[in-house]
């Protein structure tokens, strides 16, 4: 089975369908993609998927019911978290973070991709661009 590193940008499309319509193109593809591939995340990335989730609830975008669905739904994904404690990373994080100009969530997210040999699935812009630097695709881009 193939693998992939699941930045928080692309999972919480499927639940708030925002974004541009290519976004939402590409979230639909990876998420079509768990047929035959599964993801690992970074220990943040739940905290992370709850923080957006809570903050679309408190703008009234979704209900509460909706974020428990979609945090159900998530669980129901072949969704591996990575083991290795965040303490071990914090040196290869920050180090990735300033040599990419990245924040610290997002180095987690290329340290992971880096240390796994897996693309990236990601929307965000600053991502996608130290990724290609560090030499780690983009999942499903060319």
């Amino acid at each position: 089975m193939n693998g992939f590193v699941l930045d928080a940008s692309v999972a919480v499309r499927w639940a708030l369908q925002d974004g541009s319509v290519s976004d939402r193109n590409y979230a639909d593809l990876v998420l079509d993609s768990f047929h035959d591939a599964q993801a690992w995340v970074p220990a943040l990335w739940y905290t992370e998927i709850i923080h957006v989730l809570r903050c679309a609830e408190n703008d009234g975008k979704i209900g509460e019911s909706a974020l428990a669905g979609f945090v159900y739904q998530f669980g129901q994904l072949p969704i591996n978290l990575d083991p290795v404690s965040p303490l071990g990373l914090q040196l290869a994080v920050a180090s990735i973070a300033r040599e990419f100009k990245l924040s610290g969530y997002d180095a987690q997210y290329l340290e992971l991709a880096i240390r796994k040999n897996l693309p990236v699935a990601t929307l965000d812009k600053e991502l996608r661009k130290a990724a290609k630097k560090a030499g780690a695709a983009i999942y499903l881009i060319n």
